[in-house]
């Protein structure tokens, strides 16, 4: 064992020489290989290698639990053989309705290692969301959070399900921490044990009545992950992920962002697994490059420091919201010194927050700054990242991953727009979805033709400078259309926030006979302020950073903004107000 041990640190730090080699080659975006060879074979296959490469390396650490590259893969396997035993085969979708615990890796893993598909289902929705999710992907397994059962239990006899795993998020936690969690939170949940349902350990007993290697070879190509998206419009719609939408994306980040991705590195992982970015940039990434996944299956803001002094976080990924909220937490001068890179999606950030945020870090030790991730569920949830040289550029989004083409298309001629205008992203390459689950009509609405190739249009706004950096400007949707102009509500809401008095803001359009739209800004004002003295203070700023038609012709204040499951701003829900 002694020998073992010595083998393997020696192997690993020849690694991390490697990786710092490879970081010195492709640190720059002007430095980046012409030909990148991407991983042939699965998320499972991706993740074996890694273990191969860091057995000994934590992979997952659980509330006071660590599980090595080399434990996880044993447990990923034995979930395997456990689904082959229960009937489960290639292309199966099988649906995984869980937050981040281990169970949730080792079944999502597992899933791909059999050649079936994970059909991503938040446990947060609605019974006849469930149903919708599952008749859409006409699942017969389904993995679930026991907390979810009952509403899984109203609607089972509406879908194709022949079979319901249930675990509790205590399962892997550690003897004193679940003790605990069962007197403070602990739920009785009432699982009625009948033939559609078991529990996570008689599953996994069926693991021993298998005889064979569950492992079956998959395609690069092959469906990997269904995920559900609105789209640009309409009823939520299965997104088609491949296993190589997720490991070119995996392996492009190395290549944009290698500061990010060494194996010593601990992401903390709340956004969640049935989340594109969440399991794209959290989990697949860096599963894939040996490196530790604290997970977190029920984020709680007034925990951020002890997360990030406990576990030593050193990669940090999550929404605007949760790092607005960081930098106003009480923190030593060196408490972020560890903090080597911040990386915000999911939603637009604005100015005045960047510039907040960069400042937080810098004053508690932090060298590193903001850096923008962008995407949508249809290209993988990321697929333009920012390196360090354009993290300070107010609105830069930063440059594509190798193997994407991004071009802006002009909104009036629907042709390629010049450097600097304004126009709609559209993508194509390695990150774009294979296409809507069952629905080839919507699928071909996603796409344009742009000089006889298809792109997929994101619905988003945004130009790219002379220097190839893209820039956001705002949803599509989002945009305002009033008197005949186009006005981006993320400007105004970064102007609104000048007003020292503003806590928060968001601005909608909402339909006016006079000027077919008119802009209205919600205000959270902070506490112990007028909003008489708000809205004064507000006009000047208007009239001062704003053209008279992008002035808002209304300011509501409320206490807080709506937020959804994502804990992104509701904006139909204030369209609603």
């Amino acid at each position: 064992m002694p020998l073992e041990l010595l083998y393997n640190k020696i192997k690993n730090t020849l690694r991390k020489i490697d990786m710092r080699l490879e970081r010195a080659k492709y640190g720059y975006i002007d430095k980046l290989s012409n030909s990148i060879e991407y991983f042939d074979g699965g998320l499972y296959d991706a993740v074996y290698e890694a273990s191969c490469k860091w057995p000994h390396n934590v992979a997952l650490d659980y509330y006071n639990m660590q599980i090595t590259y080399k434990d996880m893969i044993k447990k990923i396997n034995k979930v395997a053989a456990a689904l082959k035993a229960i009937g489960a085969k290639k292309g199966d979708n099988i649906t995984i309705c869980m937050p981040n615990t281990p169970e949730e890796i080792y079944m999502f893993y597992a899933v791909n290692e059999i050649g079936a598909v994970a059909n991503m289902v938040h446990p947060l929705s609605s019974e006849k969301e469930i149903e919708d999710y599952l008749n859409q992907a006409g699942s017969k397994i389904m993995f679930c959070i026991d907390i979810a059962y009952t509403k899984v239990e109203a609607i089972i006899k509406n879908t194709s399900i022949e079979q319901v795993i249930v675990v509790s998020a205590i399962r892997s936690m550690d003897f004193i921490v679940r003790a605990v969690y069962k007197l403070t939170k602990g739920r009785k949940n009432h699982i009625k044990k009948d033939q559609y349902v078991t529990t996570w350990d008689r599953f996994l007993f069926k693991a021993n009545k298998y005889i064979g290697n569950p492992h079956t070879r998959v395609d690069s190509n092959d469906a990997a992950v269904i995920m559900y998206s609105g789209g640009t419009t309409g009823k939520p719609k299965g997104v088609i992920l491949s296993n190589l939408n997720f490991n070119a994306q995996a392996l492009g980040a190395k290549y944009l962002v290698p500061e990010l991705l060494k194996p010593s590195h601990s992401f903390l992982t709340f956004l969640p697994n049935f989340h594109a970015f969440g399991l794209g940039v959290c989990i697949h990434m860096p599963l894939y490059f040996g490196c530790r996944v604290v997970l977190i299956p029920q984020f709680n803001a007034k925990k951020l420091r002890k997360y990030i002094r406990k576990y030593h976080i050193n990669i940090l990924v999550g929404v605007p919201t949760v790092f607005e909220y960081l930098t106003k937490l009480k923190m030593g001068n060196k408490e972020l010194k560890g903090v080597k890179g911040v990386v915000s999606g999911g939603d637009m950030i604005s100015l005045s927050a960047k510039e907040r945020i960069n400042d937080f870090l810098k004053a508690h030790g932090s060298k590193t700054v903001i850096e923008n991730g962008y995407g949508l569920t249809e290209a993988s949830g990321g697929f333009i990242f920012s390196p360090r040289s354009v993290a300070e550029d107010p609105d830069a989004i930063g440059y594509p991953l190798p193997d994407n083409d991004v071009i802006i298309l002009d909104l009036k001629t629907g042709k390629k727009a010049a450097p600097g205008k304004d126009g709609e992203i559209v993508v194509r390459g390695l990150s774009v979805m294979k296409g809507y689950l069952n629905k080839p009509e919507e699928t071909k609405k996603a796409f344009v033709e742009v000089g006889g190739k298809k792109y997929l249009r994101t619905g988003d706004i945004g130009y790219k400078d002379e220097k190839g950096v893209f820039h956001f400007r705002s949803r599509l949707k989002r945009m305002i259309i009033s008197n005949g102009y186009n006005i981006y509500p993320a400007n105004i809401e970064d102007v609104t926030l000048k007003c020292t008095a503003v806590a928060s803001c968001a601005v909608v359009g909402r339909e006016d006979d006079l000027r077919g739209q008119k802009v209205v800004v919600f205000v959270v004002p902070k506490e112990n302020t007028s909003e008489r003295a708000i809205r004064k203070e507000l006009n000047t700023i208007y009239k001062k950073y704003l053209a008279k038609y992008e002035i808002p012709r209304e300011i509501r204040f409320l206490p807080e903004l709506p937020k959804t499951k994502l804990a992104k701003i509701d904006f139909k829900a204030l369209e609603q107000l």
